[in-house]
């Protein structure tokens, strides 16, 4: 019985990223139950902590948003998105919004007219490498540092920083915000992107179903393979990114089509989220089963 306490004490610090007096305390709050033991550890503290920031650069007439979320402990960079552009309105887009709000706003005006598509790209993997490799000879984080190394990343020209961070707990930051909270509705006007389709993969099985005895309402594993902004975004979404490389996810097939010897399946991944992939009909597939639990209920139980 130690041997497995011990265990389940080692999964449960290495899932959460908690310390070990956590982990024991966890456990002990939920009866030694693992699985409320996460659910509980998500409520303890706050060692996340998001920097929303906003960049000016004056002599290029460029405006920036980031957001970039850091395991206190760790110092880890857990979530780094970026946006360059030359519209004006980048830069009104609050600071003081939640940070799903705020990143959200950052997918959104990367779709916008004016936006830097190739510069965006090039910059957010140089910077995040940057910031990553100068938080770790910090022993905390803070909005002044964080203000130093971007300044120090972008020392060849003037920028002007304005930074706000928000401190979270696990569940937080695991939990999309409430959006029909009235404070966040004016934060939403004009950044909406509804409903959106992605192009995706069901994934082959030689030992699987054919398609053609596929089924609506069963689950298949699939890899978004869409290749716009907006996708990229949503992948983070729904959990199909994982150290910066796509992995397979569960779907529900919602509707199959038969088209010119060839399949049209159309995949449900969250509310206003679709995915659409073709096959040949000689192709097997590789099928989990019936829907019986949404999978993001099985993975994220808070």
């Amino acid at each position: 019985m130690k041997e497995q306490y011990q265990l389940q004490l080692q999964i449960l610090m290495e899932e959460t990223g908690c310390e070990r007096s956590e982990a024991e305390l966890a456990f002990s709050l939920s009866g030694n139950n693992i699985e409320k033991a996460i659910t509980t550890i998500g409520f303890l503290s706050k060692f996340i902590t998001v920097f929303k920031i906003k960049l000016i650069f004056t002599k290029e007439t460029i405006y920036s948003l980031i957001d970039m979320a850091i395991n206190s402990k760790t110092l880890e960079i857990l979530r780094f998105n970026i946006v360059f552009s030359h519209n004006p309105s980048v830069y009104e887009i609050p600071a003081n919004m939640d940070w799903f709000s705020f990143e959200k706003a950052i997918f959104s005006a990367r779709l916008d007219a004016g936006t830097m598509e190739n510069y965006t790209r090039e910059i957010e993997k140089n910077l995040k490498s940057y910031v990553q490799q100068a938080v770790k000879e910090f022993s905390s984080i803070s909005n002044d540092r964080i203000k130093k190394i971007i300044k120090t990343f972008f020392s060849y020209t003037e920028v002007s920083i304005e930074i706000i961070n928000e401190n979270l707990n696990l569940t937080q930051f695991k939990k999309l915000p409430d959006y029909n909270v009235k404070q966040n509705s004016d934060f939403f006007t004009g950044y909406d992107l509804g409903f959106v389709k992605l192009d995706v993969k069901i994934l082959e099985d030689s030992k699987g179903e054919f398609v053609r005895k596929i089924s609506e309402g069963d689950t298949v594993l699939s890899i978004i393979t869409d290749k716009r902004d907006i996708a990229h975004y949503l992948v983070h979404l729904i959990g199909g990114i994982k150290d910066g490389s796509m992995m397979p996810i569960p779907a529900t097939v919602k509707k199959i089509f038969y088209k010119n010897n060839n399949y049209e399946i159309h995949l449900y991944y969250a509310p206003s989220i679709m995915g659409l992939a073709k096959t040949k009909n000689n192709i097997k597939l590789k099928v989990l089963g019936a829907k019986s639990q949404l999978w993001w209920e099985k993975i994220l139980p808070w």
